[in-house]
């Protein structure tokens, strides 16, 4: 594995809805958490009640004109019927991309498509917990 992982908690925010409508449902958290964290995609876990893998998009969203950094979660094989807690521990591991724009929310969903297959190779050369 690769050297530690830089520890967020989280406060869970509303958001817009646009992941859930986009088919990628995103869980909203509070931006000011992600310190010293880069702006861009990231490798992360999310600790509750179990661990869940995912991909984490810290920045502005420039494909819907917004310039107000974001930070949000998007998480494999969850269950929709768990409750989100109202604060996520989450653990962020390897760095993917940076922000990037995209022509169209078409485009955007092909990306996020290959962060994911992306995140999911990086994984499986993590050690097991």
């Amino acid at each position: 594995m690769k050297s530690s992982p830089i520890k967020i908690r989280a406060k869970v925010v509303e958001g817009a809805g646009r992941g859930r409508r986009l088919g990628i449902p995103t869980i909203n958290l509070d931006p000011q958490a992600a310190g010293i964290l880069e702006e861009g995609i990231w490798v992360c876990q999310a600790l509750f009640p179990q661990a869940f893998w995912g991909v984490l998009h810290f920045g502005p969203r420039p494909v819907f004109n917004e310039e107000e950094k974001t930070l949000e979660v998007y998480l494999f094989d969850f269950d929709k019927n768990l409750q989100v807690p109202l604060h996520l521990d989450l653990e962020v591991f390897d760095y993917i991309r940076e922000v990037a724009d995209f022509e169209s929310p078409k485009k955007l969903i092909e990306r996020i498509e290959e962060d994911i297959r992306v995140a999911k190779q990086k994984i499986k050369s993590y050690q097991i917990r």
